[in-house]
């Protein structure tokens, strides 16, 4: 397995989409963060603009939500990478249950995601101390940046819930066009409007007051999710844990009874 790891270690290093959407996501979240707070300022010089936390500097890893769609391209481009030039079948042959090279990618993809949210959260602070060195807005530290650090690796886990959704796209079903698709509903948060439609059918039929279903989907919780305010901690630790451990078996057992080609 650690040889596994080192293997997949180095092709993510080595892969230019991995280098890319990180570069992207950081260079954008400074140049998007300084560039609209320049042109309020510009626009409204006399609007008084509320002070930036290291908090929310910290949360909010992405300046623009759907940045998160960069991360997703990036880990099925490294999930797909093998099987679409074969050489998977190499590496599986020559192992006693080739699904290990599921929880190899599983385990990378981990750091991953890992390095994309703190890249995020690094560039937003970046972006938001040269802004206070201009003047152009407070910036303080609120004293949570201990909380907004859990947060973080809350929103991780729940990263790592997303990735094994579209591991199991990529991987089990074996169709990366589809795993993109998904990347990209999920990124977009085009799935709220279907979690509504079915909240709402549900206290329909159940007759229940205001359930609703994105207080148990990862990609909600995603964004929801904050141990400063004590918001949907423990959900986000279940749903996490629930949907890896569904998602990872799924792929696991459909992948060992495919043929490798």
């Amino acid at each position: 397995m650690a040889n596994l790891i080192r293997m997949d270690l180095r092709r993510m290093f080595r892969s230019p989409m991995f280098f890319i959407s990180l570069a992207v996501i950081g260079v954008f979240n400074i140049l998007l963060n300084v560039g609209f707070t320049a042109a309020a300022r510009f626009f409204v010089p006399t609007e008084v603009m509320p002070p930036a936390t290291l908090t929310s500097s910290i949360v909010s890893p992405f300046y623009l939500p759907f940045f998160i769609i960069l991360m997703f391209a990036s880990l099925v481009s490294f999930s797909y990478a093998d099987i679409a030039n074969g050489y998977i079948k190499n590496i599986a042959g020559q192992l006693p249950h080739k699904s290990s090279t599921i929880i190899s990618k599983f385990i990378v993809i981990g750091l991953h995601n890992l390095l994309f949210l703190a890249v995020g959260s690094l560039t937003n602070t970046l972006g938001n101390l040269m802004l206070s060195g201009m003047g152009m807005i407070h910036f303080v530290n609120d004293g949570m940046a201990l909380q907004a650090i859990l947060t973080l690796l809350l929103k991780w886990m729940l990263s790592m819930a997303l990735a094994s959704i579209l591991m199991f796209v990529t991987i089990g079903i074996k169709n990366k066009i589809l795993a993109s698709i998904v990347g990209v509903i999920i990124g977009t948060g085009s799935l709220g409007l279907a979690y509504m439609g079915l909240s709402t059918a549900a206290d329909t039929v159940f007759r229940t007051d205001g359930f609703d279903l994105g207080e148990f989907m990862p990609d909600t919780l995603f964004n929801a999710v904050s141990v400063g305010t004590n918001t949907a901690v423990i959900n986000a630790v279940i749903v996490s844990l629930v949907c890896i451990a569904i998602f990872m078996t799924l792929t696991v057992k459909v992948f060992d009874r495919s043929d490798v080609k």
